[in-house]
């Protein structure tokens, strides 16, 4: 288990799947995510168990009374090349805009440079996700491209951003 200020960021377990359910199956908290379709318990419990797969890892965020709060992955790591993928969702709405997000990236950006040893960590976030841009902005990730058109929501197509961040930069 790992520890910031505000929040405890621990392994996901299979008592997980029922809320990871929910909170999959939240169309307004993913907006911004290229979720679509109705997601099945089955598929949640599948997604609980890839979660300590080679090379993904899938993290609860709690609060501070160590309610489950989000999620935080470590995606497509390439040991080999000694980088890898970020996501992060606060899905509890109670909890947005009060620092919890940035709390827990702050120990997993940390998790990921000096006990896992990557050098780069990557992320794609959706172009009009403006709070997640200003939050990894905030830990000195730089744009490195856009993907165009990527998914397609509400009736429209939306671009993705590609960003990176470089260990001790």
């Amino acid at each position: 288990m790992l520890k910031g200020n505000k929040t405890y960021i621990r392994a996901i377990e299979m008592e997980d799947a029922r809320i990871l359910s929910a909170w999959l199956n939240d169309r307004e908290t993913n907006e911004h995510l290229d979720i679509i379709y109705p997601i099945s318990k089955r598929y949640c419990d599948n997604f609980t168990l890839e979660g300590e797969e080679h090379n993904k890892k899938v993290f609860i965020i709690e609060n501070e009374d160590r309610k489950p709060i989000g999620l935080i992955i470590i995606d497509n790591i390439k040991w080999e090349y000694r980088n890898c993928e970020i996501g992060i969702a606060i899905y509890d709405k109670n909890f947005r805009g009060k620092g919890y997000a940035k709390d827990a990236l702050s120990v997993v950006i940390d998790f990921i440079f000096n006990d896992m040893n990557m050098h780069l960590i990557h992320l794609r976030v959706s172009e009009e996700n403006k709070t997640a841009i200003e939050l990894y902005n905030k830990f000195g990730f730089v744009v490195e491209g856009m993907l165009r058109d990527r998914y397609y929501r509400n009736g429209k197509y939306h671009n993705i951003i590609i960003m990176s961040k470089i260990k001790g930069e």
